[in-house]
């Protein structure tokens, strides 16, 4: 008797490992996810970083689903995402949770943005010192307090430079000489990210605005694609 048992149990561990393989090699090289916000959020969530933690209120951080700038289009809905750096300068940013990866493969992540924009595209503008950041990560970005200051717990890189985890794919201005809201395009190009995904084969989306400009910061984001391609 614990003879078949052993047998069956290694039966079922066998099998169990094949399956196992089996959804891991099932799983699609490609996959990509458009987010238009025309019926929700889908997923993404907001938070802010670079900042003391005295100044929590003054910066005053939204993210929401809210109509596009009448400029453009007020019955078309987008991703309102606002804050005001008081200090130094400040991350704002957006993050989703992509399930259903191989763990033991290597993913490029590839973005393409519409955004839209009331930052005009003159010599020293401010939309030219806030760095739209896109990238991926297998830990989940999150903001880490230390010493009163609250920090990105990704390697997003400094405002003006490339992180590991993190690449800047554009400015911000809106391709304009005039302060009206306007929809432009970034995207990572040649600017992907390598990522592995953690065990449970997820990882995380990450896109942000990082700045040192003092002042409020609102653009809205019309659509938001990322393509995840296996390597």
């Amino acid at each position: 008797m614990k003879k078949y048992l052993t047998w069956a149990k290694l039966v079922l561990l066998l099998s169990l490992s094949a399956c196992n393989s089996e959804e891991r090699n099932n799983v699609d090289p490609v996959r990509t996810m458009t987010s238009e916000f025309q019926t929700g959020v889908e997923g993404w969530t907001g938070d802010y970083a670079l900042y003391n933690r005295a100044d929590t209120t003054k910066v005053a951080f939204a993210m929401e689903r809210d109509s596009l700038p009448s400029d453009i289009d007020s019955l078309r809905w987008s991703l309102r995402l606002e804050g005001t750096n008081v200090g130094d300068s400040i991350f704002l940013f957006l993050k989703k949770e992509i399930a259903g990866l191989n763990p033991e493969k290597t993913y490029n992540v590839s973005f393409d943005i519409n955004l839209a924009t009331n930052y005009p595209d003159l010599p020293g503008a401010t939309g030219k010192n806030i760095s739209l950041k896109a990238g991926a990560s297998a830990a989940e970005p999150t903001k880490e307090l230390s010493n009163g200051y609250y920090n990105i717990s990704i390697k997003k890189g400094l405002w003006n430079q490339d992180g590991a985890e993190m690449s800047i794919i554009g400015d911000v201005v809106n391709n304009s000489a005039r302060a009206v809201y306007q929809i432009v395009n970034r995207n990572s190009s040649s600017k992907n990210i390598s990522v592995k995904p953690g065990s449970d084969g997820k990882i995380w989306v990450c896109i942000g605005e990082d700045t040192r400009f003092k002042g409020r910061t609102v653009l809205y984001y019309d659509m938001i694609k990322v393509t995840v391609r296996e390597q």
